[in-house]
């Protein structure tokens, strides 16, 4: 099993990058991912925990043994950067028992083990030149398990990557993870990836933690517009007052009045309904306990394998739908729809 990892009150200015006293937990055997933006100060984050830049402040603790000092050979933490470097010429075979070589004195068999669970064997001649841009990534995870880390760090893993590529080596990761049950963390700024992937989530942004939690918990409850934006909210209105009362609190959007089940805090001015969370009626629903409001569809719009549809209730409001689904309901713009969602769906946020 991994290690436990924590951060406590984490501060560093690199060259324009920072992070601003960030602390979180990773606990033993953990699959965190840490989502954000370019620029976001995610590989600032993951190269200043395996030691290559010393903390302007705070502390870095692994199984309650602060490591912060502690030289990057000796801390136990592996490091796979979204561009691994190679010397070119090089096979697979030898990179690999170059490897062990500085870890081990006897390493035949912990080469083996991980050149069979990497799928290795059958490209350990070849040199690294002639690898696919998801081979050499696999060959950089197969370096840094040789190391067997407590703690697994991934910069970007899946980025700029065929989409072939990038299922084979989630799959590579993910039965990595169950089988060594490793502490991982997984920097990335693709929402679907960290959703797919995570147990536990991070949201960053401009070096800062915004968000922590479960998935459920951080998808559900983003607290600030810019996690409700990355996480696909399209639905976010300024408030302009809140009438609180029980079980419902009245939420004066401008045109609309909606209802929330949850109880904003005194710095949240703004509310986000996800997309997903709205149900669309020719015919008008018999709940009245929920949010329900008659509009006219003014855009239909498909992006992938769903479909946006814009109502306006007073206010614009978009919901996602199947293509399939809205394909059958043969929606037309003009029409008049009821739009339904629960009071669970109106959620309390931050400005920026």
């Amino acid at each position: 099993m991994g290690g436990r990892l924590e951060l406590h009150g984490l501060s560093k200015d690199f060259n324009g990058f920072k992070i601003s006293d960030l602390s979180l937990v990773a606990e033993p055997g953990q699959y965190l991912v840490i989502i954000g933006p370019t620029g976001a100060g995610k590989t600032l984050l993951l190269e200043t925990i395996q030691g290559f830049h010393k903390l302007d402040a705070g502390e870095i603790l692994l199984d309650d043994a602060d490591i912060t000092q502690l030289p990057q050979k000796q801390r136990r933490i592996a490091y796979v950067p979204q561009n691994p470097v190679f010397p070119p010429h090089s096979t697979v075979s030898e990179i690999l028992s170059y490897g062990t070589q500085r870890v081990y004195d006897d390493a035949s068999m912990i080469l083996e083990g991980i050149t069979n669970m990497m799928k290795l064997k059958p490209h350990l001649g070849r040199e690294v030149v002639t690898l696919s841009g998801g081979e050499r990534r696999k060959l950089a995870l197969a370096r840094a398990l040789i190391q067997q880390p407590r703690v697994l760090l991934l910069d970007e893993p899946l980025n700029n990557l065929d989409i072939i590529s990038q299922a084979s080596l989630r799959d590579e990761i993910q039965m990595i993870h169950r089988y060594l049950d490793l502490t991982t963390i997984h920097v990335t700024h693709d929402q679907a990836e960290a959703l797919t992937m995570a147990d536990k989530l991070a949201v960053v942004r401009n070096g800062s933690l915004r968000a922590i939690g479960s998935v459920e918990q951080v998808y559900a409850d983003p607290r600030d517009e810019y996690a409700a934006r990355f996480f696909g909210y399209r639905n976010i209105y300024d408030v302009k007052e809140y009438q609180h009362g029980s079980p419902f609190t009245k939420v004066n959007i401008g045109s609309v009045v909606l209802r929330t089940s949850l109880v904003p805090d005194v710095d949240q001015n703004k509310v986000a309904i996800h997309g997903a969370e709205i149900i669309l009626h020719r015919k008008t629903p018999m709940n009245t306990d929920d949010n329900l409001f008659q509009g006219i569809v003014d855009e239909i719009t498909t992006v992938g394998p769903n479909t946006l549809i814009s109502v306006n209730i007073g206010e614009k409001i978009v919901l996602t739908m199947g293509r399939r689904a809205v394909k059958t309901a043969r929606l037309s713009l003009g029409e008049s729809v009821w739009v339904q969602f629960s009071t669970d769906a109106v959620k309390p946020i931050r400005a920026w």
